[in-house]
């Protein structure tokens, strides 16, 4: 997740920790949709600037960006971080969601996943723009379904608590 909630403008360019990465422009989204994966496993997508999601290897939600709003797990429920800045400083305020405004938030998840999922069967439907990768392109589409279909079978599940986060 950025340091600064800016538009984040080249990921292709600018996101050095994902590899392999692509970009692709999907037929029922505005914006391009960029797909990228760490050395760990974990892998991320941005959907244009916002909204960003996070997974762990198992493709359980780790941190997201929506509606300008930082979330992250708490391993049991997620936590809405608002960065308060002064001159001097920047901190952190934390407000974990209930257990309806966590299901709403993995439910509209789900939902987008499912979307892309059905899009990125139908050739038509959506075009790989831009990828850096080892891999064919048909190698790296089927590695990204295979992330969305962890992300859908783990749609209701979180990734544990981020170590040092509380």
């Amino acid at each position: 997740m950025a340091r600064q909630e800016q538009d984040r403008e080249d990921l292709m360019r600018e996101a050095t920790a994902l590899y392999p990465r692509a970009e692709l422009q999907v037929q029922h989204e505005i914006e391009p949709v960029f797909w990228g994966q760490k050395r760990s496993g974990q892998f991320s997508f941005y959907f244009g600037g916002d909204p960003v999601y996070q997974f762990d290897v198992q493709g359980h939600l780790r941190r997201a960006y929506l509606d300008g709003q930082l979330y992250r797990t708490q391993g049991t429920t997620l936590a809405r971080l608002k960065r308060t800045r002064t001159a001097d400083s920047s901190t952190l305020e934390r407000y974990d969601l209930t257990e309806a405004e966590r299901e709403a938030v993995l439910s509209g998840m789900s939902d987008r996943f499912a979307k892309v999922l059905g899009q990125l069967e139908d050739p038509q439907s959506f075009q790989l723009t831009a990828f850096l990768a080892d891999a064919t392109e048909q190698e790296l589409l089927m590695q990204i379904r295979a992330h969305i279909s962890l992300v859908l079978q783990g749609a209701t599940e979180l990734a544990p608590r981020i170590r040092g986060k509380r």
